[in-house]
């Protein structure tokens, strides 16, 4: 038995390396023909264009007894000398902070009068004066002449994350915020329910790796789900232990404690119970602890040092992840082999997956916590980084070398969330 399978090893390696190969093949090919096109479509707009330039009109010659304009005087070094410089207005980066102000001050911005013109009202003053002379009949506040444009200050949130309009011409998606209950944490516990419940029922066959038969064919989707699992626990650590708590004298709450014992429950256990059954249970008992948080029997805190406790818990599972994604040879020496190197693909993509929709959820609710402690653009750039993660989806995970021909997809992958693990650390130390 032994023998067969080191037999059939050796024979799928050769053939999964040959289909690997036409498709590098077939797509370099598809690359030239479209590049060659591309390059005959350029040439031949430029030759119609230089073709069907039209010719310049002719100037008629000017008269000899024409007379020569009057040359302007250039200033004298001196008067150029006494002649006061403006410096240019500065301007700095959103979420950042200008030095000689403390944190949580709003920064006003004041255009620089310019020599010879009417010195300008700031914005400030502007918007005073807007709003005691507005039009009755309209409701529309007059500006007055000479007073910079004015801008409406929506207070919604921004659905998409700032700083990331740059990358439209390489026709990459925006991260989509979403839009929070205006009850603290009722959006947080309601996106844990949502990711659990997909991976129990919403998914085709649901829980895979208990399943006897089916489950044997398809590790991928089983490591998905083990790693779903395992951020699902670090989240409900965290949220019992802290985000839900005044403080360390405050009691737990019970439907929480169940929820993370019945998420302990051994992943692969068949019956009694099964794990379907037990974390079913356990979405039941977050279902119940929103119901609390509704009725107001619960708090959900806005604090800056959950924010951290939260971000410090992804960041020491993130780095058990990342150590899969490079390793090369198993504690005990034996090397990874090509039948293992999907399994920590797939588990990373399932751990990055979770975070990647927790956070979205923080980045809304925590955002007055992010700028206490300007990290607004270390998140934002924390869920570009995930995004990225998210979109890799590769027909066949391949495991070559790193300066070889053909991809590394565990190490593609290593690259942001490897990212993102240095940006957490960066926050978790403010």
């Amino acid at each position: 038995m032994e023998q067969g399978k080191q037999n059939l090893k050796r024979f799928l390696k050769p053939v999964g390396i040959a289909i690997a190969v036409v498709f590098v093949l077939v797509a370099v090919v598809f690359t030239i023909q479209s590049r060659i096109k591309a390059l005959k479509a350029k040439s031949g707009e430029t030759v119609a264009v230089q073709t069907h330039q039209p010719k310049a009109p002719e100037m008629p010659p000017k008269p000899e007894t024409a007379e020569k304009p009057p040359t302007k005087e250039l200033p004298k070094m001196d008067e150029i000398r006494k002649t006061p410089s403006y410096p240019a207005p500065a301007y700095t980066l959103p979420g950042s902070r200008p030095q000689g102000t403390q944190r949580g001050q709003i920064q006003q911005k004041i255009e620089p009068s310019v020599p010879g013109s009417v010195e300008k009202p700031t914005l400030g003053e502007t918007i005073k004066e807007a709003e005691e002379k507005k039009d009755i009949g309209h409701g529309k506040p007059v500006i007055p002449p000479g007073a910079p444009p004015t801008k409406e200050i929506s207070p919604k949130l921004p659905v998409t994350v700032p700083g990331t309009a740059h990358h439209e011409d390489k026709h990459e998606e925006h991260v989509v915020l979403p839009e929070i209950d205006p009850i603290p944490g009722v959006t947080f516990v309601e996106t844990m329910i949502r990711l659990m419940e997909y991976e129990l029922k919403g998914r085709f066959l649901g829980w895979r790796p208990n399943d006897l038969i089916i489950g044997r064919f398809t590790d991928n989707v089983n490591n998905y789900q083990l790693g779903v699992l395992e951020a699902m626990r670090f989240t409900t650590l965290r949220l019992k232990d802290s985000l839900t708590r005044m403080g360390e004298a405050d009691a737990y709450d019970r439907d929480l404690q169940d929820a993370l014992n019945l998420f302990m429950n051994k992943p692969t256990q068949f019956w009694f119970p099964s794990a379907e059954a037990s974390y079913g249970e356990a979405v039941e008992h977050l279902k119940r602890f929103v119901e609390k948080l509704k009725r107001g029997e619960r708090k959900f805190y806005y604090r800056v040092d959950n924010l951290i406790s939260l971000i410090i818990s992804y960041n020491d599972l993130l780095g058990n992840v990342n150590r899969t994604l490079i390793m090369e040879k198993r504690m005990d020496g034996r090397p990874v082999s090509w039948f293992e190197v999907d399994d920590y693909f797939y588990y990373a993509k399932g751990v990055a997956h979770v975070m990647f929709e927790i956070l979205k959820v923080v980045r809304v609710g925590f955002k007055e916590q992010l700028a206490i402690i300007n990290a607004t653009e270390i998140m934002d750039e924390i869920l570009h980084e995930l995004h990225r993660a998210e979109k890799m989806e590769p027909w066949i995970i391949l495991d070559s070398d790193l300066d070889g021909i053909f991809a590394n997809h565990r190490a593609n992958l290593n690259g942001p969330l490897s990212e993102v693990a240095h940006l957490m650390t960066v926050m978790s130390r403010f």
